[in-house]
């Protein structure tokens, strides 16, 4: 429902005596209006609100201080005061709003208030009606994308079109829910739905939904690199590009595999379906059946021993693979003499029954480790 304060401050600037004293907007959205006399019921707003005041309490220099500090704290997101013909801010005021980001307006004491916040209230029940019916518009298309009459039409009435080329994300920061909430995710939808991009945002589940228009995967890629290079605690999934708004559901598929990725067989919080090399061929495997009947074909002898046994010969097969299979290597990595290791190998071997170097088990023993995984 947000709607940047630019673009709210552009629409009434030429009608009303409305004027801009800080340096900019500061890139503020705005959720809401409201009027506020008293200080003390700054305590009860959200955030994000526009706060119109005439200023009948403003009686000295530091009133204004007290009323703008408590108005930052509360995450307002700019303040319009009416001012006296020929009155101004203390140049004080407006340095301190100027550093910390806070828009500041003056208005002519007879600007019609209740006219300028009727225009704004408009705008932005105009706005949250949109994000609602695209929001839905690609729900649909990603679940429904044969109902084309769901989806296409809203697509298309807020210019994205359907000869233009879109990528699907997917992120989540699942550490921070607490209860039903997670204000992070919060944090982040607003974050993204205001970037320098052209797509759709969409909370799903306690997740993102991101469609990102006439992007490469490598500028989405930027797009996230920032975020989860300084948050671990962010999982994103990138899928590949689609041309067509009915092929959505495609790039969220390739995006899922990804975004799942990278909480199971991959030790990164972003990850780019392009880039996952054989975990693209094993995800097209879609069931998951078919993935633990091969790790019990090419595994299950060692899986059972150590389990019986409780030994610890898998992880002894893992390490020899992750080290090239060499046996100098893996003993190295595992902290034994060599000798040693080429015991437990040679009775890796015995258990499995079967020559683990000849090439074509040397490549199903590491499909069954890649499957293991992706399972997690």
């Amino acid at each position: 429902m947000a709607v940047a304060l630019e673009e709210l401050y552009r629409e009434v600037e030429p009608m009303y005596d409305m004027h801009l004293v800080t340096k900019s907007c500061f890139h503020k959205v705005i959720e809401w209006t409201h009027i506020v006399e008293n200080p003390e019921f700054i305590e009860l707003l959200h955030g994000d609100e526009l706060i119109f005041s005439a200023g009948i309490q403003y009686t000295s220099e530091e009133w204004l201080m007290d009323f703008v500090q408590r108005l930052i704290e509360a995450g307002t997101g700019g303040l319009v005061l009416s001012l006296h013909e020929g009155s101004c801010y203390p140049q004080r005021i407006v340095d301190y709003c100027n550093r910390k980001k806070f828009p500041l307006f003056s208005s002519g004491w007879k600007t019609p208030y209740l006219d300028v916040m009727r225009i704004f209230a408009s705008i932005l029940l105009e706005n949250e009606q949109r994000d609602t019916n695209l929001n839905e518009a690609l729900k649909n298309a990603i679940y429904y994308p044969e109902h084309e009459a769901a989806y296409l039409h809203h697509f298309e009435h807020n210019g994205f079109y359907r000869n233009m080329h879109y990528i699907m994300a997917i992120l989540s920061c699942h550490a921070y829910r607490e209860g039903e909430e997670n204000k992070r995710l919060q944090e982040l939808a607003k974050q993204l739905q205001y970037s320098d991009f052209r797509g759709v945002v969409v909370t799903d589940e306690d997740r993102l939904l991101i469609m990102v228009a006439d992007k490469t995967v490598k500028q989405v890629q930027r797009i996230f690199q920032k975020i989860c290079k300084q948050d671990m605690q962010v999982y994103v999934g990138i899928g590949d590009v689609v041309m067509r708004l009915q092929d959505l559901e495609d790039s969220y598929e390739h995006a899922m595999v990804a975004y799942q990725l990278t909480k199971t067989a991959i030790a990164t919080n972003l990850l780019v379906y392009d880039e996952l090399g054989v975990y693209k061929v094993l995800s097209d495997l879609r069931h998951e059946d078919t993935g633990e009947a091969f790790i019990r074909e090419v595994l299950g002898e060692l899986i059972d021993y150590d389990e019986k046994e409780n030994t610890d010969y898998l992880d002894i097969l893992k390490a020899f693979f992750e080290n090239e299979c060499s046996i100098v290597h893996t003993a190295q990595a595992m902290y034994c003499h060599k000798n040693t290791m080429n015991y437990k190998m040679n009775k890796v071997k015995e258990i499995l029954g079967y020559d683990i170097m000849s090439n074509e088990n040397r490549t199903r023993i590491m499909v069954a480790l890649y499957f293991m995984k992706m399972r997690g």
